[in-house]
C-alpha cells in the first residue's frame, strides 16, 4: 500500500544536512514571534501530520517559489488585505538536518515515488500526512529538523522545506507593504499582481507601486507546497 510505513526506520533511509547560512523564504499572516507550533486537528497542507501532534510550516529556497505557493489559489494576485502579512526570511544558523525526498535512494526505501512531492490524489495526500509522523518517530531524538522536497512547478528555481521549529534558523520578518524591492521583482519576473500601495518610509526609502489593471489576467496555476 502506498504510504504504509513500518514502525522502525527503513533500511537505506538517510538524512542529509543543509549548510549553515542557507536562506529560505515564507509569506505568513503573522510575524515569527507570534507563531504557534500547536498542530492542526485535521491536516491542511502537504506534510501536516495525521496525528495533529505538532505544527509544520513551509518555506522555499527562492522568494518567487514561496510566493507562488502562497498565492496559487489567487492566480499570483496578492490582495489588499494581505498588505500587513509578513515576508519571512529564515537563515540557517547551524546545519539543518532533513529527510530529502528528492533522492532515488530515499524514495525506494520508503516505497514512494515523486508523487510524494507533487501529487494531490487523496492516497498520496494521506501518505504525506503519515510520512511526517513516521519520520519524527524514526528520529525521535529530535535530530530531524524537517523534510526537503521538490516543487511541482518551479523545480529548477526553488526547493521546498517543511520544518518543525525555528530552532535551526535566524528569523526576521517585514510587512509585505514594506518590501518594495521584493514585490517589484515578483511583478516583473514572476507575473504577480499587487493589490495595494506600498508604505512610504520603508527601509529602502522609496515607494514603488507595482500594480496591474487586471488581477487575474494571464496567470497560471502554480506550486503548492
Amino acid at each position: 500500500m502506498y504510504g504504509d510505513f513500518p514502525p522502525t526506520r527503513p533500511a537505506g533511509l538517510r538524512r542529509r544536512t543543509l549548510r549553515t547560512g542557507a536562506v529560505w523564504w515564507r509569506i505568513d499572516a503573522q510575524a515569527t514571534e507570534e507563531w504557534s507550533w500547536t498542530g492542526f486537528s485535521e491536516p491542511r497542507n502537504r506534510f501536516d501530520p495525521e496525528s495533529g501532534g505538532f505544527r509544520v510550516r513551509y518555506a522555499g529556497t527562492s522568494l518567487a517559489g514561496a510566493a507562488r505557493e502562497r498565492y496559487e489559489a489567487t492566480g499570483r494576485y496578492i490582495p489588499v488585505d494581505h498588505a500587513g502579512h509578513h515576508l519571512v526570511r529564515l537563515q540557517a544558523r547551524r546545519p539543518v538536518t532533513v529527510l530529502d525526498l528528492r533522492t532515488d535512494r530515499n524514495l525506494d526505501a520508503l516505497g514512494l515515488d515523486d508523487r510524494v512531492s507533487t501529487g494531490r490524489e487523496p492516497q498520496v495526500w494521506q501518505a504525506c500526512h503519515r510520512l511526517v509522523d513516521a519520520a519524527r518517530h524514526w528520529w525521535s531524538d529530535a535530530s530531524l529538523d524537517g523534510l526537503v522536497y521538490r516543487c511541482r512547478t518551479t523545480p529548477s528555481g526553488s526547493t521546498n522545506l517543511a520544518f518543525f521549529s525555528l530552532d535551526p534558523f535566524q528569523a526576521s520578518s517585514r510587512r509585505l507593504d514594506e518590501c518594495p524591492a521584493e514585490l517589484a521583482d515578483l511583478v516583473l519576473r514572476s507575473g504577480f499582481t499587487i493589490g495595494f500601495d506600498l508604505r512610504a518610509g520603508n527601509r529602502l526609502g522609496r515607494s514603488p507601486r507595482p500594480r496591474r489593471s487586471s488581477p487575474m489576467a494571464g496567470h497560471d496555476i502554480t506550486c503548492q507546497l
